[in-house]
């Protein structure tokens, strides 16, 4: 038997699941002898109290002595119960006992859910004679007592507790699973293990939810129902989360004798102890009423945030509080919990019965006709805000109103606001966005010294799902939809992933909405599932999410051919960029940076550009989806604003990105960049995302990066004179650009592959001749002229247009000129009509018609 669990029946809660099945129990003679108990000592009080009891309480309650006696046993026997059996009081932190375990009981620390299921495990082990206890009999009697934690958990990730648990007796109760032979079984230390998970979840006892962490780890059975069902360990404890968060809300609405909840219907002492503000009532909006109206919701996460803010409005001087972060990251959530902690007095006493008013200068300026009629009014607001001292003020959008440009419907208000900033009992919290800070707020150095900056972050994906769990209730009552665990993981897995420029939980708030409008508009499940969440996501990102439809599976499989099909000879070019996306769509690259990033190496005209073309036509969908930039624009310092934005412009390249995430990114002649431009790339190649210049983090995971270069195309047009002249020409290659100086070896190794292209041959031309032609003949038929292409019509333009220098190029220009204007001549003048059939002479270029 496992050590630590040795001394379990010594044990004040062994004893109180003891007593609960001695109550509850079917053994006729624990009952019997438990009613006589009890009709003992009612008699015994009813002699006693005879006299007292019928006169007075009786009376009073309305009740028989005997029932008014039953009442009073139970409720004392019932108050004992709970309170010292079902929880005793510990004298030692559960820290302190994990550090030497085998000085205590560290079995007295399992709390009543937890000695339950341990204790009926205990006897299932003595009476079938099994060595010690394990993973698998714990986790059956954990899903044997009902708890609603466990029901709530397993329901929630839409898995069969009845199922399970008759795999479970199998498992258990086989004669092929010889228990006594410690087959299957943990290591002594399994309570020890399960003590340091409620240590480290801070927690004072050992609960349910804590074995459920330690089976989903050790257990290999719990290990393939999570496999089988997509799921993690780590999605175990985001819904264990959940569900002490659910199980603390409904402990907490029971206790109403609580301060916290008889507050909530507010005190008139509170409002007469402070002046008036009548002014300012009419242009803004008292929180407290918001909180009560909204029903005194749970914040989650913004702790250090809220930290912060209090700490700032707590001083004396410079207590006011800019509040820096974007729209939808949870500014009003800090708000509104600092309004609830100051109503239910849990703050700092500066802050305690403190209105919070927002103030809406918007409506103070559209009523009034001039500067000056504003400036009398702010003034007047202001002045009761200071004499009211019981009042913290919110202003939201504050960069519209302290801003150097002025702008349409904008006032400058720092000369009035300044020196009330400066006074003790003006506070204020100031909300505004990274541009608004760094374009207006940061260049007013006056302003800016009266405030202390908190940044308000995303809160992270765990908190994100638990805020969806609070809200989901509701929603499934709404859309009669339920909600299970993975759809809510998805949202906030894909919207992260997918929506890089719109931050947590907004955008994860917005896709459940709209996932449960689709739901129910839609199809006939009574599920949101995982697939619904990825078909919202795709249609608002038009990037492929989920599983891998037959479509896309044909794309992906068949990606060489299809980019084949527009370039000619770049086999190993074509290889390395549809691998990477098969890569990329199937889930197992373990790379952080862009779905896959290419260097593309070789003379002008040799493919380069229309491999990226070709991709982004066959797995984009469109050469729309190509984000192209001329890298030789950016050949200066100065220019790195210009990529990635500055407070006065927006980024070429960070904004193309935020707004087409999923992209073919082409940096052409990359060699002409500025070095420190070379440098940015470093960390998207590396980490996947660019700050722009407002400090806004772009994301390139779902983009692809294709940088080409010409450098270096000597030494690949000399090799391709020789015989043999490619082996090991990529090395020779890239030692000549290090010796110049060209790149460095930090940025070349970002890239998944550096690709040279190959010099064409007078075949391979023939084949590219062939391919222009053919996409010219596919535009004629478009309006019904049929157009014969000949291989003499096909030689002679390899004929004129053959360049090693510059491939492909010089053809190009031939097809345009030789033959594209004289078409366009042609059918200007109506010398060619629909219905024609022609060829091209191919020495005088001339349209000749054929009979059809």
């Amino acid at each position: 038997m496992n050590i630590y669990f040795n001394n379990f029946k010594k044990t004040a809660i062994y004893r109180a699941v003891k007593w609960e099945g001695f109550f509850n129990g079917s053994n006729f003679f624990n009952k019997t002898f438990f009613l006589i108990f009890i009709i003992a000592i009612l008699i015994f009080i009813y002699g006693f109290f005879q006299n007292f009891a019928q006169q007075t309480l009786s009376r009073l309650l309305g009740l028989s002595v005997f029932s008014l006696s039953f009442c009073i046993i139970f409720q004392i026997l019932n108050n004992f119960f709970e309170s010292k059996l079902k929880n005793p009081q510990l004298k030692y932190a559960l820290k302190e006992v994990i550090k030497n375990p085998k000085e205590f009981n560290l079995s007295s620390f399992l709390d009543y859910e937890a000695a339950q299921t341990a204790k009926k495990a205990l006897d299932f082990i003595k009476i079938n004679k099994i060595s010690q206890i394990n993973s698998t009999i714990l986790f059956y009697f954990l899903l044997e007592e009902k708890f609603f934690k466990i029901n709530f958990i397993f329901s929630r990730l839409n898995l069969n507790i009845k199922e399970i648990k008759d795999w479970l007796k199998i498992k258990i109760f086989s004669k092929k699973n010889n228990f006594q032979r410690n087959e299957n079984s943990q290591t002594e230390d399994a309570l020890f293990s399960i003590a340091k998970i409620a240590e480290k979840n801070k927690q004072k006892k050992i609960k349910i939810t804590d074995l459920l962490i330690w089976i989903a780890e050790v257990d290999p059975f719990f290990e393939k129902i999570l496999i089988k069902n997509d799921l993690k360990k780590e999605d175990i404890k985001n819904l264990i989360y959940w569900a002490l968060s659910l199980e603390e809300k409904i402990e907490d609405k029971k206790e109403v004798w609580k301060y916290r909840n008889l507050s909530k219907h507010g005190s008139l002492g509170k409002d007469w102890a402070s002046g008036y503000s009548l002014t300012l009532d009419k242009f803004s909006i008292d929180w407290e009423q918001i909180i009560k109206k909204q029903g005194f919701k749970e914040i989650i996460g913004h702790e250090e945030s809220i930290k912060a803010c209090e700490r700032i409005l707590t001083r004396q001087e410079i207590n006011n509080v800019l509040l820096v972060g974007e729209p939808g990251t949870g500014r009003s959530s800090i708000i509104q919990c600092l309004a609830q902690k100051a109503f239910f007095r849990e703050s700092s006493p500066e802050i305690n019965n403190k209105r919070i008013v927002e103030l809406d200068l918007s409506s103070v300026i559209t009523q009034t006709d001039s500067l000056e009629a504003t400036e009398g009014l702010l003034e007047k607001i202001f002045q009761e805000v200071v004499e009211a001292g019981n009042i913290v003020l919110v202003i939201k959008e504050f960069h519209n109103f302290v801003g150097q440009v002025a702008r349409p419907g904008v006032v400058n208000i720092s000369g009035i606001i300044e020196k009330y900033l400066r006074l003790p009992q003006f506070r204020i919290i100031a909300i505004t966005n990274f541009a608004g800070f760094h374009r207006d707020i940061e260049r007013n150095r006056t302003i800016l010294d009266l405030f202390e900056k908190v940044e308000v972050s995303e809160i992270t994906k765990r908190e994100t799902i638990l805020l969806l769990g609070g809200l989901i209730f509701n929603l499934e009552q709404k859309y009669k939809k339920f909600v299970p665990y993975l759809a809510l993981r998805d949202i906030v897995e894909h919207s992260v992933r997918y929506l890089p420029s719109s931050p947590l939980p907004k955008k994860a708030i917005d896709i459940l909405d709209e996932t449960m409008v689709y739901v129910r508009r839609s199809t006939q499940s009574r599920l949101v599932l995982p697939e619904h969440v990825a078909k919202i996501i795709s249609q608002k990102t038009q990037i492929p999410i989920g599983k891998i439809k037959l479509q896309e599976r044909r794309i992906l499989l068949n990606l060489k051919k299809l980019i084949h099909q527009r370039v000619i000879n770049q086999n190993e070019a074509v290889d390395e960029v549809s691998s990477a996306l098969k890569r990329a769509r199937a889930g197992i690259t373990i790379r952080k940076g862009p779905m896959g990033a290419f260097l593309f190496l070789g003379p002008t005209g040799t493919g380069k550009t229309e491999t990226s073309k070709a991709l982004a036509e066959n797995y984009f969908g469109s050469e729309e989806r190509m984000i192209r930039l001329d890298m030789s624009e950016f050949s200066n310092i100065q220019d790195v604003s210009r990529l990635i934005g500055s407070i006065t412009e927006d980024g070429i390249l960070t904004t193309k990105v935020k707004e087409k995430p999923f992209s073919l990114i082409l940096l052409d002649e990359i060699e002409k960049a500025h070095p420190d431009i070379l440098n940015l790339f470093l960390q998207v190649l590396d980490e996947g995302y660019l700050t722009d210049g407002l400090g806004r983090k772009i994301s390139f995971e779902q983009s692809i990066i294709i940088a080409t270069s010409n450098a270096g195309f000597q030494i690949i047009l000399e090799a391709f004179k020789k015989e043999n002249g490619f082996k090991n020409i990529k090395k020779r290659l890239l030692d000549e650009l290090f010796k110049q100086a060209i790149f460095r070896p930090e940025f070349i190794n970002r890239f998944d592959a550096v690709v040279v292209f190959r010099p064409l041959t007078k075949n391979n031309l023939l084949e590219i001749a062939n391919l222009f032609l053919r996409k010219l003949r596919k535009n004629l038929s478009k309006k019904n002229i049929k157009f014969i292409i000949t291989d003499d019509l096909k030689e002679k333009i390899v004929e004129l247009g053959y360049n090693p220098t510059f491939g492909a190029r010089e053809m190009r220009r031939v097809v345009q000129d030789k033959i594209e204007n004289t078409l366009a001549e042609s059918m200007l003048s109506k010398k060619l009509k629909k219905g024609d059939k022609i060829k091209i002479d191919s020495q005088t270029f001339q349209i000749i018609k054929l009979d059809n």
